[in-house]
């Protein structure tokens, strides 16, 4: 998902939270401190990183940008946050 586009999300009052998930190539923003970092300060923006991606990238917990939440699965996080009603969009 773009930055923007998350930006303007969670300007929208109805927004209680985004939530973004970053799998499959998109996973390498979230090492990118300076790129994702002013993402990370926006209370209503939570960051989730792919477990799956990150192995198949080599890419370690260690690296991931401060504030990112990692999570082993993205389709188990996916699939979750539907059933609770949220939104899911692919950007």
């Amino acid at each position: 998902m773009s930055l923007t586009a998350a930006e303007h999300l969670s300007e929208m009052p109805e927004a209680e939270v985004v939530e973004l998930v970053y799998l499959n190539g998109g996973i390498a923003a979230v090492v990118e401190k300076n790129r994702i970092g002013p993402l990370l300060k926006n209370p209503k923006v939570q960051v989730y990183a792919c477990g799956t991606s990150m192995e198949a990238r080599n890419i370690t917990k260690d690296e991931l940008a401060p504030g990112v939440i990692y999570v082993p699965a993205s389709l188990k996080e996916i699939i979750k946050r539907v059933q609770e009603g949220y939104v899911y969009l692919t950007l």
